[in-house]
This record gives structure tokens, sequence and C-alpha cells, in this order.
């Protein structure tokens, strides 16, 4: 009896390895593409308009590093404005941003609509009421620091014709802790394993924080700025993707970000991605599913989002519950005496330490395939390949806990680092002036 519940225990698990390896060609696939070069934008036959708007309350600490980053973009600063929305005048940030040409400061007035999304709905209204013609609205945070060339390269891809466009997002902090650079490693996914390879066949592409664009004419249409929930930018995503609206990816955008280098703040934050990507996924699956039996526009797009991490998850769970199921069924073994219990123990441990060394290898590949982007050391390169199992893991008691959590807030996440955009190096704010810098989520300027 014992035997058989093993044996069956195998031949459930192969069939499941079976199914979610058919289910991860397509990743697969988009991984051996994102090891090549990237796709190249041509030259844009014109320079178009632009606005940088800034969810910046109380950023008095990092917002400088990012006008003075675009205060130095190659490109025609008659065509960019740059909008710092605030909630009160009095902010220190005011007096920092009145030190820069072409830079608006907007303050707030409906506060009691709370959250990024109202922030930047209530300026746009604004420009739109105003007499300001911008072709696109760039979405950046306030730790956000552009490299010379993004807006130029994003010209390009406007020039091109994507209405939106996201730029390669960085890490001002690789070597702040293995929660940072793990944390960093997830958007190198992102950026090289994903959207290099959307970009290249013309896909949707998948927005993350900040660092990108979108036409004017989209929000003028919907009447403003109309993605509220806790993941705008997915929800940005899907939208683009339901409406045929194509969306591209610029590697040689370049702009960086601070990762979170505490492990609560970094529990907190993908506790709302994951609540956020659930209110997204059951807002917009109906639509995707249509689209993708019935549209003949945007079709493989549309299968994309209906999958999405569908094919991750499925072998994910396979490799985790057959260890488990080792793990119990080993230990009953050994409670009952049977003589096969150090197999069935042999098969747990083979199947902990594959799981184990399959995120290792990968982090070391994600690493190899990033490695002209990131200045991380050799030391926090190993660090970070071995304890990337364990950050990855821990979207498994995250993912249980937005089940039953039923609000999910953001959380204040210090921002710490500057960074020498001269030498390409993070600089550490003095501690007590940290404590007193805007707290906030790391790639949310919320203003509640």
């Amino acid at each position: 009896m014992y035997y058989n519940i093993f044996h069956i225990g195998n031949i459930i698990f192969y069939i499941l390895l079976g199914i979610s390896v058919l289910l991860l060609m397509q990743k697969i696939i988009y991984h051996i593409v994102g090891l090549f070069p990237t796709k190249k934008f041509p030259d844009a036959k014109k320079d178009h308009k632009y606005a940088i708007l800034i969810p910046a309350r109380n950023e008095s600490k990092v917002i400088e590093q990012l006008l003075i980053s675009i205060k130095e973009q190659n490109y025609n600063h008659e065509l960019i404005d740059t909008y710092v929305i605030v909630e009160d005048e009095k902010d220190k940030t005011c007096e920092i941003a009145k030190n820069y040409q072409n830079t608006y400061i907007f303050v707030r007035q409906h506060l009691e609509r709370k959250g990024k999304g109202h922030a930047l709905n209530e300026v746009i209204e604004h420009i739109f009421k105003s007499n300001k013609k911008y072709e696109a609205f760039f979405i950046c945070d306030a730790d956000n620091v552009l490299t010379p060339n993004f807006v130029k390269e994003m010209n390009k891809t406007f020039d091109a014709g994507y209405k939106i466009a996201l730029g390669y997002r960085n890490s001002k902090n690789w070597n702040g802790g293995y929660i940072a650079s793990c944390s960093a490693l997830t958007f190198s996914m992102i950026n090289t394993f994903h959207n290099k390879c959307r970009s290249r066949f013309n896909q949707n592409v998948i927005l993350s924080g900040t660092g990108f664009y979108i036409s004017c004419d989209i929000l003028e249409k919907l009447g403003g700025w109309k993605f509220f929930t806790l993941t705008e930018d997915v929800e940005l995503s899907m939208f683009s993707t339901v409406n045929d609206i194509k969306s591209t990816y610029n590697e040689y955008a370049e702009y960086y970000d601070e990762q979170p280098s505490k492990f609560k703040a970094s529990w907190n934050q993908r506790l709302r991605w994951v609540k956020g990507y659930s209110q997204v996924n059951k807002k917009y699956k109906k639509k995707l599913l249509k689209g993708m039996l019935f549209d003949k526009k945007n079709r493989w797009s549309k299968f994309e989002y209906t999958m999405s991490i569908l094919p991750v998850v499925c072998i994910l769970t396979t490799a985790f519950i057959y260890a488990f199921f080792t793990l119990v069924l080993a230990i009953v073994g050994s409670c009952i005496d049977s003589p096969i219990a150090y197999k069935v123990y042999r098969a747990f441990i083979i199947a902990s330490l594959s799981i184990y060394f399959f995120f290792v290898c990968y982090a070391m590949v994600m690493l190899y395939a990033e490695r002209k982007h990131t200045n991380i050391t050799l030391k926090n390169k190993i660090i970070c390949c071995l304890m990337f199992p364990f950050y990855m893991a821990c979207y498994i008691p995250i993912y249980f806990t937005s089940l039953v959590k039923k609000e999910v807030e953001w959380k204040p996440i210090a921002h710490t680092v500057n960074m020498d955009m001269s030498k390409n190096k993070e600089v550490e704010l003095n501690f007590e002036e940290s404590k007193s810098a805007r707290q906030i989520d790391d790639d949310e300027s919320i203003l509640t």
C-alpha cells in the first residue's frame, strides 16, 4: 500500500511536470531570445514635446537628482516640461523644484482622493484645461534618475508610432544586500527575458513601476488618468492589450530607482503587487479571454496576458507539492518502518535540491545576461544567487496572505540611496537625513 502511494505520486508528478514544460515552451523561447541583442529603433524624424509627471510629496531628500538628470538630457529642453506634484506649497520639495527651468509645481486640491492614480489624474486634468499642449506624458517617481539619452531614446519609439513605451529599469543599490539585489534581479528578468522578446516580435510589453510614457491622445479620450488599482502599471498593461494599443520596450532608454533592502519592506511591497495583480486580473480576464478567442488584432498578446503567470505557477506548484508529498510520506514511512522509506527521503531531498539549484542557476543566467548593466560586486553576486531561491519562495506565503487579507495598503519604504551618475555609483544618505526622508513605497510615489 505504501509503495503504491509513492508510485502513483511519482506518476502524477511526471505527468504534471510534462504538462508544465509544455506550457513553459513559450517562456523558454522568450528567455533564449532575451540573450541576443535587443531591438533598435530608427532615429526620430521629429523631436516631440513631452511632460514629465512626478508625484513628489515630501521628496526633498531625493528629487533633486531626478531634476538634475532631466536638466542633463540630450534633448531639446524647450520640449520638456516637468510637473512636480505635492500636497502642500510649504513642502521643501517645492523650494528645490523652483530652481529648475520648465519645472512647474502642482499643489493638489482633492486630498480626499488618495493614491498615485488620483494624483496623476488631478494634474493631467489641470494640464488638459490649460493652454499647454503635449504629445505624451512620462511617469516618473521622485527617486528615479534618468540617463542622459533617456528622453532621446524614448522619442524614437514615440516617433515610430508607439503610444506607450517603457525604458530599461536598473537599480541604484545592487550592492544594498540580498533583498535589494534579488528585487533588482526580478526587474532584470522582466526587462531581458520578457519585454525584450515581446518588443522584438511587436507584442505588448509588461509595464513595471515607472519610466514609461503614455500618449496624451489616449488619456484625452479617457478623460484623464483612470487607473486606480494597487498596481496601476499592470492595469495599464492589460488595458492597452485589451484595447489593441501597441506598447514597446526600449533597452537603451535606461533609468535607475531604489530597491527595498529590508525584508519587511520587501514583503509589504510584494504583498501589494500580488493583491493588485488579483484586482487587475479580475477586472480584465473576461475581456482578455474574449479577445484572445474572437479578435483578429493583437491576439497573441491577449493570449499571453490570459495565460499570464500560469505556466510558471504550474511548474513551481508541481515541484513544491511533490517535495511536500515526499516529505510527509517519508515521515509516515519512518513511523511504520517501511523498507522503502529511505527512497522516499531521497526523492524529497532530490526534489528540494532541484528546486533550489534551478533558481540559483536561473539567477546566474540573469546576472550574466545583465552583466553590462549591473555594478554588483562578485561577493554580492554569489550571495544574490544563493539567496534568490528563498526570495522567490516567499511568494508562496505572500500569495496566501493576500487571499485572507482584504485590505492591502502602501507601506512606507525609506529612500536612502542617491546616485552619482558621473561615476555610476550609489551613494548612501546620512542616516539622520534618511530618517526624515520621504517614506514611500519604492516604486510608487503615493500621495496620501
